[in-house]
């Protein structure tokens, strides 16, 4: 199944409400939230009481990405917040299992995402537990960041360890996803897409949005 997950990081948020409602009737039910502490990456984003606010007034399946130094300490607040995925960067931590398991053992998804210079490799003996591996395409938290290519070599290895494996783990990508590079991403095996820029750019949700799913048909 393809997922098209908007990156609310992106949006106009003095019009929020508006905007979920149009995402809301554009068929979209996936949520990109970007969490950031300024260490981890150089800039803020969105925190536990927003998702927990979120769930209280949407019906949005709220995937949460964490760009934070020690995940471990983090994801409790996100636990309870009713997240329905944590994400966590396999840079950020030691301490991979525990995580995963904490989060999963909250019957909560859990995701793990590898920064565009990590190899695959390095998540082999993790694959079998997690529910998704976002591949960044760009630098995370840097601000007009170009689509790197080479990274779509990492989304066809992620798609061939899914198969030897019988995983079954979604593979998404994050990075200035656009109808230019989306076709490459889909076709190297990705099945879940963030879009931030691209969908809420001009506030034309509408026609960037049919964009991409015209770009992939």
């Amino acid at each position: 199944m393809m997922i098209l997950s908007p990156s609310l990081f992106n949006s106009d948020l003095y019009q929020i409400k508006e905007t979920l409602e149009n995402l809301q009737t554009l068929g979209i039910g996936q949520l990109h939230i970007d969490v950031m502490d300024n260490h981890y990456v150089p800039n803020l984003g969105f925190n536990a009481s927003f998702v927990k606010n979120l769930k209280a007034h949407t019906d949005f399946i709220l995937d949460c990405h964490l760009m934070v130094e020690r995940p471990e300490l983090a994801i409790v607040d996100f636990i309870d917040a009713k997240a329905d995925i944590i994400t966590f960067h396999y840079e950020a931590t030691a301490h991979h299992s525990y995580i995963i398991n904490k989060i999963k053992n909250s019957n909560i998804k859990v995701g793990i995402a590898i920064n565009p210079c990590t190899p695959v490799e390095n998540l082999k003996l993790l694959l079998p537990q997690v529910d998704q591996v976002l591949v960044m395409t760009v630098n995370p938290g840097q601000k007009n960041e170009s689509f790197l290519p080479f990274t779509l070599q990492k989304i066809e290895q992620l798609k061939s360890l899914k198969q030897i494996g019988n995983y079954h783990y979604d593979i998404q990508v994050d990075g200035n996803i656009n109808d230019q590079n989306i076709s490459l991403c889909v076709t190297a095996g990705a099945n879940s897409i963030v879009s931030g820029g691209f969908i809420f750019n001009n506030n034309a949700l509408e026609s960037n949005i049919q964009s991409l799913k015209a770009a992939i048909k």
